[in-house]
């Protein structure tokens, strides 16, 4: 059993993908070990680097020539995994170093996955065509509480292990029988479920990648929402409401077409997330001079831009969400109002108020 997908159970460090900055030969030697490397010199030396996890978890790590690794397509396999020049790490075969198969967790799968919690390791995806599905008795939601690796093995408790040692203990040869013995959460009692491993199915692996894919959003959506304050009490107003819609003040500021001047900085093309200084151009400049740029200039240019709308009780009081950081707004607004048709209009306008947003607005992700 794959207890997730590869890419988000193997740790890999990346392999730069920019050479630059490598010193060269002739100034400073380069090491023989290819582990000592930088990743530049690895690759003009024609090495590379390679990882897979053993049974606890811990990476195992070697640099072999690059003309012995193969590429392999993704699949449920155990195999390694390798760095590409791009930086990106694909399943890989070793010839110089094949895993020995005492370290091979098997090929056989049961056709669910597994993840864990506080509480333990529980079920949470069942492919459609596995054995699992196939038996029917396994759902998801069901806390795996011990496993017997073959039928004469002892039952081995997990209440102890970690997601890896339980799911080398689940894989094993196609063809052979593993038992389970689970709790579901509308049962009083456990129960014992046996299952035949096979090999896992392409399209069962791009099923699952779609799966943990919404299950990363899910999760990173829930992060988002503690940047956010649920009403007018922190320090900065979001330009928008919990309704999705931009704020009176914003409305008012558009129409007023404040921040039209600061446009082609920050960045009015939805999505392009182009952001640099906003108060090089702030509105009404003809009236700042020489202020612009300085921080007489910004103060001056905010505090105008705050009294055409109405003052900060208009702004206040039009907000129904708000922030603890300028950070901390431009991560959530990036994230969830980053494809709006009028976004970057929003963020110009709410530099004007916010100058420092800008720079927070650049360094957001």
């Amino acid at each position: 059993m794959k207890a997730l997908n590869p890419r988000s159970i193997l740790i890999l460090a990346p392999l730069a993908a920019s050479l630059v900055g490598c010193a060269s030969s002739s100034s400073i030697p380069i090491p023989s070990d290819p582990a000592q490397m930088n990743a530049g010199q690895r690759f003009y030396a024609g090495y590379t680097d390679c990882a897979r996890q053993d049974r606890n978890g811990e990476i195992i790590r070697i640099y072999p020539q690059s003309s012995a690794v193969t590429r392999e397509p993704e699949t449920f396999n155990y195999t390694w995994w390798c760095a590409d020049i791009d930086g990106s790490s694909y399943p890989s075969s070793v010839s110089s170093h094949p895993i020995p198969k005492a370290d091979h967790p098997g090929n056989g799968l049961i056709g669910a996955s597994m993840e864990q919690t506080d509480s333990g390791i529980f079920i949470f995806w069942i492919a459609p065509g596995g054995s699992a599905n196939e038996n029917g008795e396994l759902t998801i939601g069901d806390q795996v509480l011990s496993v017997k690796p073959t039928p004469d093995s002892q039952d081995v408790s997990l209440s102890t292990l970690n997601l890896n040692q339980a799911t080398w203990l689940i894989r094993g040869e196609p063809g052979t029988e593993v038992q389970l013995t689970v709790q579901s959460p509308d049962s009083a009692t456990p129960k014992t479920i046996t299952l035949t491993r096979s090999l896992g199915k392409q399209s069962d692996m791009e099923l699952l990648t779609a799966v943990m894919q919404e299950r990363q959003q899910k999760a990173e959506q829930e992060a988002r929402k503690s940047l956010v304050i649920r009403d007018n009490s922190g320090q900065y107003m979001s330009p928008y409401t919990s309704d999705r819609v931009t704020a009176e003040w914003v409305n008012k500021a558009l129409n007023a077409n404040i921040g039209a001047t600061a446009g082609s900085v920050v960045g009015a093309a939805a999505g392009a997330y182009a952001a640099n200084k906003a108060l090089e151009s702030v509105p009404f400049g003809s009236l700042l001079g020489g202020f612009v740029g300085s921080s007489v200039g910004k103060d001056i240019g905010r505090s105008t831009a705050i009294e055409s709308i109405g003052g900060w009780d208009y702004v206040r009081s039009t907000s129904d969400m708000s922030f603890r950081s300028l950070a901390d707004m431009a991560q959530y607004l990036k994230a969830e109002h980053g494809t709006d048709p009028n976004f970057g209009d929003v963020v110009n306008a709410t530099s004007q108020i916010y100058p420092e947003f800008a720079a927070a607005f650049a360094a957001a992700r």
